[in-house]
């Protein structure tokens, strides 16, 4: 009888998300809402929200996750949702939205529901990422208009707006998609790059896809390269890496595509000639444009090709937008990034890390990357300790990064310094070093000497480039007084994007982003909770 009773409500869900008939949704609204002061059945809770997700067949998300889309719908802020805001919502967003044939009509459905705030400049970006989906469908056989293939698990409005750094990439090889130009769109921080991307990415059908953010790629291909001539030290490492990626991927989506090192920027060269000659599409968001890339980078002559063959086998659309849309969220002021650095905000900080431990005491510990240990000072709950020295003044790489940033939802730092780019290398390991925590959604807990802002200068070129030519005349570069090894212009533009993140993770709305591991912790909800209290 009980699995009979549960078999109707599903079948009536799925009656309901179809249908558009007002009296169908309020009778899901009737099922689970519970008794309000005065009126029975007037009010949804969030564990009534839950139960109604997970049995209406969008469930498997965090507590995190979902408390972020209750409280979008809770749109009066008083902890529960009436019938007129459960209408206003469930009818349109959760099936318009999974039910949208392309990544314009996806941006429509959220723009109406009043999810995100329209912007001229991103639908005319838009409009590139459309006519690449366009192609891709036309050269598969699919009509635009027609039926949509289906696309790896998660789906759905939630999937949209808490998609994890990477997607699942699907077998099977697609119809050779290599006469189809790409699309490189590069732009300021935050102004919707990104997010423009994975709704290109949510709604496209080719199986054999990959959405990866730049450094992890190149970490891979590293990785790769060392393998084969493991393997065999006379083989074409970087062709035989291409085959192996092709072998996989007809697809690739690029986050934050940027070339700061020399050994990455002979390496992409060959590697992107050969994958291009595989059939490889490419979809990348950067800073910086095509001609910007790897500029004042140490003999750039050698990678001026690429830049030319980027130009020829993809779109280029620069995105102009005066909006920092990681500025939209209210930042949570001064419990996150503590400054200036004195006893008040070590203590301050003493204190944060006893309350999201539930005061268990820090244990130094480590972290094992590619047979290494990388040593933690310490850690408790999820949460590990460091010193900015500890990981920026040492040798430590992406990889170490990363490997911290999936380990532990939160990470706490003490002592970070203003920097110029005569400290370049620490400013880059700390730009890294943000990029990770930021695509993990590992959340971040600091003493700073000053806020996100201010932490980077562009002053000390001059000494910079004496040491540079210095360095360059030991090397035996020829004409070392036309060139700096490195200008800092790179690190300077890459600060800006670390800013901005760094905005963002002070605000209630990235805190509660589930982290890629972890999810929600309850000691991390409760925390925020509190200092909104």
């Amino acid at each position: 009888k009980e699995e009979k009773k549960k078999k109707t409500i599903k079948k009536m869900l799925r009656l309901c998300r179809g249908a558009g008939r007002r009296w169908l949704h309020e009778v899901v609204f009737q099922r689970y809402a519970e008794n309000g002061e005065k009126t029975p059945h007037t009010m949804l809770t969030f564990d009534a929200f839950k139960e109604m997700i997970n049995e209406t067949g969008l469930g498997g998300y965090g507590d995190g996750t979902l408390r972020q889309v209750f409280n979008k719908v809770d749109k009066d802020g008083n902890g529960v949702i009436d019938k007129e805001e459960f209408l206003a919502w469930w009818p349109e967003v959760s099936q318009s939205y999974k039910e949208s044939k392309s990544p314009m009509a996806a941006y429509d459905v959220l723009t109406t529901s009043n999810e995100i705030t329209p912007d001229p400049k991103q639908r005319l970006a838009l409009k590139k990422f459309q006519k690449l989906y366009n192609d891709l469908l036309n050269h598969m056989g699919v009509a635009s208009s027609g039926a949509q293939q289906p696309i790896p698990k998660p789906t759905g409005f939630f999937s949209s707006f808490f998609s994890s750094p990477t997607a699942p990439v699907s077998s099977g090889p697609d119809s050779s998609i290599s006469s189809i130009k790409g699309l490189y769109v590069c732009g300021g921080v935050g102004c919707g790059k990104s997010f423009l991307m994975d709704l290109f990415y949510d709604k496209i059908p080719v199986k054999r896809k990959r959405r990866v953010h730049f450094n992890a790629f190149m970490l891979d291909v590293h990785l790769r390269l060392h393998n084969i001539k493991k393997a065999d030290i006379t083989a074409d490492a970087i062709k035989v890496a291409a085959s192996q990626i092709s072998a996989d991927v007809d697809l690739l989506c690029f986050d934050e595509f940027q070339i700061t090192d020399i050994g990455d920027a002979m390496i992409v060269r060959r590697l992107f000639s050969a994958l291009y000659e595989n059939g490889l599409v490419m979809v990348a968001t950067s800073n910086r444009k095509p001609d910007e890339l790897y500029e004042g980078g140490l003999n750039r002559h050698i990678f001026l090709p690429f830049i030319k063959l980027l130009k020829e086998r993809n779109t280029v659309h620069v995105m102009e937008s005066a909006t920092d849309y990681r500025k939209e969220g209210v930042p949570i002021e001064g419990a996150i990034f503590m400054t200036p650095l004195n006893t008040d905000t070590t203590k301050r900080l003493e204190h944060t890390i006893e309350t999201l431990t539930q005061g268990e005491h820090l244990k130094p510990t480590s972290v094992r990357v590619f047979g290494r240990d990388v040593p933690v000072r310490g850690a408790a709950k999820g949460l590990a300790s460091f010193t900015f020295d500890d990981l920026c003044s040492k040798p430590m790489s992406t990889a170490d990064f990363g490997a911290i940033a999936k380990e532990f939802h939160t990470i706490a730092i003490s002592a970070i310094p203003a920097m110029t780019i005569t400290e370049r290398t620490e400013a880059r390991r700390f730009i890294y070093l943000i990029d990770e925590l930021y695509e993990n959604k590992c959340n971040l807990i600091c003493t700073a000497t000053c806020l996100p802002d201010a932490l980077f200068s562009g002053k000390g070129v001059e000494d910079l480039l004496s040491v540079d030519l210095e360095a360059a005349d030991a090397l035996g570069i020829r004409n070392a007084d036309k060139m700096s090894m490195f200008t800092g212009s790179d690190e300077v533009f890459a600060f800006g994007r670390a800013v901005s993140r760094l905005n963002e993770m002070q605000t209630k709305e990235y805190i509660l982003t589930p982290h890629s591991k972890h999810g929600v912790p309850p000691q991390v909800e409760a925390w925020v909770n509190a200092l909104e209290a």
